[in-house]
């Protein structure tokens, strides 16, 4: 889940990172009220769940609260990076000497998290890594001690910094590992990390993004993830307990797995068919996920004409079929909608019977014992 700039700088500054003096408004007036407060030049910054703000025209430097509140009325409402702005943070300008780059991640190849800072900031880390690479130095982190003190100053010295600034870049670079590891993160990133013309340094951005399997931990995200869903049947596949991704075809796809699922869309597409989403149910199906998958399926073919048909696939080996076969049913009642339903039926005995009695006479599904027949069926519907 990705956290908006102002909620990653509550974090730093629980952490004791620094950050500028800031106020979350959410209209034009306030924004000036706000620019009065910090009682100097502020910085007006879109907060929307992507980068590159500036370049699109959402962070602007306001002399005066007059400017702050002409510049947040012409912001909100922009859409920026295809996310409409909502909220803006109206934060103190800072005096910037010299501007570097600090994050931390998770190295995919290790498998531990990898600490990452460079002396050029502001831009993009993967322009610096491909333009000029000998500016980035990074270490790997044992997770099991963290990021050593020692290591830190090590690290930051390769960067060239020296005295106070390589004292306070090691600080917060370890305040930065605690954060990350505290709360799950799979990114933590500072950048800019700014160094004022005082010598201090502020952490001017921040981007952080909390592993989703860790959410349960964090009550206080629990709710937020999913309003920042921004598809809709995205969104509505989490509130229902299972996992859908949204694609550009009109075969709707579903079957309970996800391998299961991936290889009927590869079968999908190399039979001339084009797969509208994957929904992959998973295991030991009860009765209400099984309503929840193929209501979301139905709901989704109702409001876009181009779904011609859905593919279901079901392998019943620890799932009840009368579950199974009442969540369909049930499903259907429920969402009135004329696109047939191809269901593949396959399991142990005497489930997979058991399912296809109570399914048999269902109107708008056709039962197949095939599963190539069953796609093959599915791909011709969708040329009709």
């Amino acid at each position: 889940m990705k956290l908006y700039e102002y909620e990653g700088k509550e974090i730093f500054s629980k952490f004791g990172i620094p950050i500028p003096q800031g106020i979350l408004v959410n209209t034009g007036k306030e924004a000036r009220q706000a620019a009065i407060s910090i009682g100097k030049e502020v910085v007006v910054k879109s907060q929307i769940l992507t980068g590159g703000r500036g370049k699109a025209g959402g962070i602007k430097v306001a002399k005066t609260p007059e400017d702050a509140e002409k510049i947040a009325q012409d912001i909100l409402g922009m859409e920026l990076q295809g996310y409409k702005v909502g909220s803006l943070l109206v934060e103190e300008k800072l005096d910037i000497a010299n501007e570097m780059y600090m994050g931390i991640t998770v190295d995919d190849k290790n498998g531990v998290p990898i600490a990452i800072i460079s002396a050029k900031g502001g831009v993009e880390i993967e322009e610096v890594a491909q333009e000029n690479p000998e500016e980035i130095a990074s270490i790997l982190i044992d997770p099991l001690y963290g990021i050593r003190s020692y290591e830190a100053i090590n690290l930051v010295r390769q960067i060239g910094l020296t005295k106070e600034a390589l004292t306070s870049a090691s600080k917060i670079l370890s305040q930065l590992y605690d954060l990350f590891a505290s709360y799950d993160a799979r990114m933590v990133e500072i950048n800019p990390l700014v160094i004022t013309n005082e010598g201090k340094m502020v952490a001017a951005d921040s981007r952080c993004e909390i592993d989703d399997n860790s959410l349960f931990k964090h009550p206080e995200f629990k709710d937020l993830h999913i309003q920042r869903i921004e598809n809709l049947w995205e969104r509505e596949g989490v509130k229902g307990g299972v996992n859908y991704v949204d694609l550009e075809g009109n075969i709707a796809v579903m079957a309970n797995g996800a391998g299961l699922t991936m290889s009927l869309l590869d079968v999908v597409k190399a039979g001339g068919g084009s797969p509208a989403c994957f929904l992959d149910a998973g295991g030991g199906l009860s009765r209400e996920r099984m309503k929840n998958s193929v209501g979301l399926l139905l709901k989704k073919a109702r409001a876009e004409q181009r779904i011609k048909v859905i593919l279901l696939m079901v392998r019943m080996m620890i799932s009840p079929p009368d579950a199974v076969a009442e969540g369909i049913i049930e499903a259907i009642k429920e969402v009135e909608v004329e696109t047939p339903i191809i269901a593949v039926i396959r399991g142990r005995e005497p489930y997979e019977t058991r399912a296809r009695v109570l399914l048999k006479n269902v109107e708008k599904i056709i039962l197949y014992s095939s599963v190539e027949d069953g796609i093959r069926e599915a791909i011709e519907m969708a040329k009709e």
